[in-house]
């Protein structure tokens, strides 16, 4: 059977091709958009680390902590002899205020010195506990 416009099957099966390949959009809970955001904001600031305390989507800006410096530590084992006899080596860095930015800043900070010591691999940043001095520890995850 001869097409009475030359060229429309060959569109058509195209056409269903192009349905075949469309993109789909699923649904996705808020914890994989707060990842992603964050994965985005990781790749513009070329940091190792990735943040994974749970805010909800905030941007760099947007303060967790009072507005002031505050000393990060990140307290990691240096040494096992045995279960009893443990080393730690502290990391330290001071995060400008209390935003996502700068704690993440400090966090990539201690992170990059862990691994430049020890070869540390913990690079999820899981959350910050204030100490009774004002200072926070880090807390990392792998």
């Amino acid at each position: 059977m001869q097409e009475l416009f030359p060229g429309t099957t060959e569109a058509l099966n195209n056409l269903s091709l192009y349905k075949a390949n469309e993109v789909k959009f699923e649904d996705v809970d808020a914890f994989e958009l707060e990842m992603e955001h964050f994965d985005e904001l990781k790749a513009e600031l070329g940091y190792d680390t990735v943040w994974s305390v749970d805010s909800g989507i905030m941007n760099l800006d947007q303060k967790i902590f009072s507005d002031k410096a505050r000393v990060v530590n990140y307290k990691c084992i240096k040494e096992i002899k045995s279960m009893d006899d443990v080393t730690y080596i502290t990391f330290t860095a001071v995060a400008e205020n209390g935003t996502i930015g700068a704690l993440w800043k400090a966090a990539e900070s201690c992170y990059q010195q862990a691994k430049l010591a020890l070869g540390d691999w913990h690079y999820f940043v899981e959350d910050f506990e204030l100490e009774d001095d004002g200072s926070l520890s880090l807390v990392t995850g792998s």
